[in-house]
């Protein structure tokens, strides 16, 4: 059996559920083979054995990196009026997480410079294979198979 997990904030921003979703929807794509898709919460002990794990928020705070607030929670609901009809506009919502990630891509690369892994991060078999952004399906996919053949 596989494990993929989607480690983030609760209540859990847009970028982690979309990061879920992606990764439950490529695990239906490999039929016949047991792939377990679940989200933990980041400040657990089961999230922190993968390293430190922290939400945007908490390193902007900390280490002083500001992000436009005010275009992030615009993204934001763009993204959550979009998803009244996922299928027909995955690929506007795709557009739009990574217009976040480019927001907040200081953030992202200060998480790298102190060893952090910033939410969403995605586990798959035990090992980190993102953190700080949303990855794409096909990225998934090819991790997944990786994974399988390993």
């Amino acid at each position: 059996m596989m494990e993929i997990l989607v480690i983030g904030p609760e209540p859990p921003c847009v970028r982690c559920l979309n990061t879920h979703k992606f990764a439950e929807d490529v695990a239906q794509q490999f039929p016949g083979k047991t792939i377990e898709v679940r989200r933990i919460l980041a400040h657990t002990e089961e999230a922190q054995k993968y390293g430190r794990v922290e939400g945007g928020h908490d390193i902007a705070k900390r280490e002083k990196v500001g992000a436009d607030v005010k275009k992030l929670l615009e993204l934001s609901q763009q993204i959550e009026e979009l998803e009244h009809d996922k299928k027909s506009n995955e690929d506007l919502i795709v557009t739009k997480l990574s217009e976040i990630d480019t927001e907040l891509s200081p953030l992202i690369q200060k998480a790298e410079n102190i060893g952090s892994l910033m939410t969403p991060v995605l586990v798959i078999n035990g090992k980190v294979k993102s953190s700080g952004y949303v990855p794409k399906k096909e990225q998934i996919r090819e991790w997944i198979a990786i994974e399988l053949q390993g």
